[in-house]
């Protein structure tokens, strides 16, 4: 336990505001940031296999709006942004996730391992326990190994937390300083 309250220490020369745990800016931001970018990784990865296997360019899409369409294998352009919705959802749910979970102040190196073994996991976890009752049209069309390459493709984003940290660590410290010169001029 004490180790796990060291990865969680800050510097005492860090600034005051910067100290503390910041919710929006250290977890929920960067999150959803490295979850967005995965999600778009996962689903240029899924595109190009899909257009080997001869599918189109929106069968990924269509395959994740399974969990509206439970029967039939969706088409058009509904289950197309249906499934870009869902796929967006749980990866930024995902990144969010792993922003909570993965300390503050580590370095890429760390991030990007972290990240590929969560997206390891996703890969045991998704195709066998997820998919069958979440996108039954989904686990009935795709082999679970063809969902590797794009599980591996998300986890390589969320190595990019620490710089979406640090992004929004610099936003937030750009919207102090104009709060703080607004007050000035007001007094």
């Amino acid at each position: 336990m004490s180790s796990l309250r060291e990865a969680w220490r800050v510097e005492e020369d860090t600034p005051e505001p910067e100290r503390h745990r910041h919710l929006l800016r250290d977890v929920l931001l960067p999150g959803a940031l490295v979850g967005m970018v995965g999600a778009v990784l996962m689903a240029l990865v899924c595109i190009g296999l899909s257009l080997i296997a001869g599918a189109g360019p929106a069968r990924p899409a269509e395959l994740a709006a399974g969990l509206f369409f439970r029967d039939a294998v969706p088409s058009g352009a509904l289950a197309v942004v249906l499934g870009l919705l869902v796929h967006g959802a749980v990866a930024g749910g995902v990144g969010t996730l792993f922003a909570l979970l993965c300390p503050r102040g580590g370095t890429a190196v760390a991030a990007l391992a972290l990240g590929m073994l969560l997206a390891l996991s996703l890969q045991a976890l998704m195709p066998t326990l997820v998919l069958y009752w979440a996108a039954p049209p989904l686990a009935r069309s795709v082999p679970s190994l063809a969902l590797a390459p794009g599980h591996l493709a998300f986890g390589a984003a969320l190595g990019l937390l620490p710089a979406a940290r640090r992004l929004t660590g610099g936003l937030d410290r750009g919207r102090r300083r104009v709060l703080q010169l607004a007050h000035a001029a007001l007094e």
